[in-house]
């Protein structure tokens, strides 16, 4: 689906203005966003103020020569774009396969307009059954684990990285808990239910904000609003 993530990423690139604010998502869609940006950016010779969600979209901006600094450092942010793991035909997405959904939802539900780019692979009929990244802090965690499993016809389990033991550990270092709902029902009350929980930081249900959907598909790039 490589060719889908290319035309979903340059579709998005429309939505870019000179002396915008952009927040860039994480994940390989949002990568190649970031690369094309970066290209655009110097061939037009722009001047963007670039919000990273994570170390690694950071690092990212920097090699394709954008310019990125904190959400605090920008009076206003006209753009955020990111990718998603799933996505209901009610555009509610579910984030946070790669962990960065804290901050990618604080960047999405601040900026202006939300450009959400995947490929056909991430389209579902529902989000039942999807797991559902939860990042909690570590002195909550198994507490809401509990709470969630009492709460819901839910599965709640601590994600586990490769290549060092334990749990694995976001950039504001917490923890996540990946939940499994068998159903979801209406994604915006499990958004704001799962936020009512102590001790946790964001859900990966991105519901209470419609995004502009563009869909990488294998000869054009389609967009949903």
């Amino acid at each position: 689906m490589a060719d889908g993530k290319t035309r979903a990423a340059k579709a998005a690139l429309e939505f870019v203005k000179d002396g915008m604010g952009v927040g860039l998502g994480s994940g390989s869609t949002a990568a190649e966003f970031i690369r094309l940006l970066g290209a655009r950016a110097k061939a037009r010779k722009w001047k963007l103020a670039c919000v990273p969600t994570s170390e690694d979209s950071r690092v990212l901006a920097l090699k394709a020569g954008l310019s990125t600094c904190a959400l605090d450092e920008v009076k206003s942010l006209g753009l955020a774009v990111d990718g998603a793991d799933a996505v209901d035909p009610n555009l509610n997405l579910v984030k946070g396969g790669g962990g960065c959904h804290a901050r990618e939802k604080v960047v999405a539900y601040a900026a202006k307009k939300f450009v959400c780019i995947v490929d056909e692979s991430k389209l579902r009929k529902s989000l039942d059954g999807f797991p559902v990244p939860v990042e909690v802090l570590p002195f909550a965690g198994a507490h809401v684990a509990r709470a969630i499993e009492r709460d819901w016809d839910a599965k709640a389990e601590f994600r586990r990285g490769g290549g060092k033991l334990g749990p694995v550990v976001t950039d504001n270092g917490n923890y996540i808990l990946d939940a499994t709902f068998r159903r979801v029902g209406d994604p915006r009350e499990l958004e704001r239910d799962l936020q009512c929980l102590p001790g946790v930081v964001a859900s990966g249900i991105f519901a209470a904000r419609r995004p502009i959907l563009i869909i990488g598909r294998k000869d054009k790039a389609e967009m949903r609003a």
